[in-house]
């Protein structure tokens, strides 16, 4: 492109915007992607001047955005061998600064371990993990760890997307159980599972079971219109309706028993068994593997992070119990 030859060309009404445009578009057709020649095309259609700069300038910034795409793309290995290390080294500095850094993490180790010798269940530095951090999406952690303040934002993501699938099976077989064979097939269940699901999904819903009372009589709808040899009578949608309602409590018996299978689940997961999906979650599968795949990613990347930290913290609980025990 000469410069100089285009202001000579505008200073005598000779320029010619559109063998420029199609210079232009052409040379971008060269670099972008493939999946940007019809945006990049498009331009050659506009004849106003001022439409034709606002789409190149647009296409040049999809092009700018492509390219770091890909570069990060490529990096991302590089980056991921380098960042576990790259985060330890600045939390130890964080520590050499403020040597009660890690209070809040201790807090919370110690408060696991005492429920988990509570309920006599084994401790061992890896069963204190994997239940530490399944409190992490079961209950609010107050003080949040140290370790866990850059990760708390997705925890609670995982937490409200796992108790949309729970919920969702747990409407399920409330529903199949209680309506009895007619509604015993998986048509009916994925209906139930996409209407519930979706909106358990919202992120202004702060526990599913608050949208039931919006959400019964869309599944006495289901019910009805899966329900094609005779009409629902008064008397059955309302036993639906109570049956919905159970659900509202905390301490339901179908939601709490869902509840502890899909901790278990995750808790194998992370311990390196891959079992299959646990009972009453056939329909919801997908939804919950997605899930666990989440929840056992940021699990992994935290404890390559803060794993030698963390081993530090169980050795102390460790050795101060061995000697309270000694002592008594």
């Amino acid at each position: 492109m000469d410069i100089d030859l285009y202001k000579q060309q505008i200073e005598n009404d000779s320029f010619n915007l559109q063998g420029v445009v199609k210079f232009v578009v052409e040379l971008m057709l060269g670099l972008c992607a493939p999946a940007r020649d019809p945006t990049i095309r498009s331009i050659l259609s506009q004849s106003d001047p001022v439409e034709v700069f606002r789409e190149v300038f647009g296409a040049l910034d999809l092009m700018r955005l492509d390219l770091v795409n890909y570069q990060l793309r490529s990096l991302r290995p590089a980056l991921l061998a380098n960042s576990v290390q790259y985060e330890q080294d600045k939390f130890r500095n964080l520590l050499a600064s403020n040597p009660a850094g890690l209070d809040k993490t201790k807090q919370w180790l110690g408060e696991t371990e005492r429920r988990m010798k509570a309920g006599n269940q084994p401790v061992s530095p890896s069963t204190l993990l994997n239940s530490a951090f399944i409190r992490l999406i079961q209950e609010e952690v107050d003080p949040i760890p140290e370790t866990i303040a850059m990760d708390l934002s997705r925890f609670v993501t995982v937490a409200r997307e796992l108790s949309a699938v729970v919920f969702s099976a747990a409407t399920i077989l409330v529903l199949q159980t209680g309506v009895g064979p007619t509604v015993q097939h998986d048509s009916f269940a994925n209906k139930v599972r996409v209407t519930v699901y979706q909106l358990c999904s919202d992120e202004l819903i702060s526990h599913p079971r608050d949208i039931l009372p919006n959400i019964s009589e869309k599944l006495v709808d289901i019910v009805r219109e899966t329900i094609t040899s005779r009409p629902l009578r008064d008397e059955e949608c309302q036993n639906i309706r109570g049956m919905l309602s159970g659900l509202q409590s905390p301490s339901n018996p179908v939601y709490c028993l869902l509840w502890e299978r899909a901790k278990q689940f995750f808790t194998s997961l992370c311990s390196g068994v891959v079992g299959p999906v646990p009972a009453g979650f056939s329909v919801c599968a997908t939804d919950l593997q997605g899930v666990a795949s989440k929840y056992t990613h940021l699990v992994s990347y935290n404890r390559g992070v803060f794993g030698p930290f963390y081993a530090d913290i169980i050795s102390e609980i460790t050795s101060s119990q061995q000697a309270s025990s000694s002592t008594s």
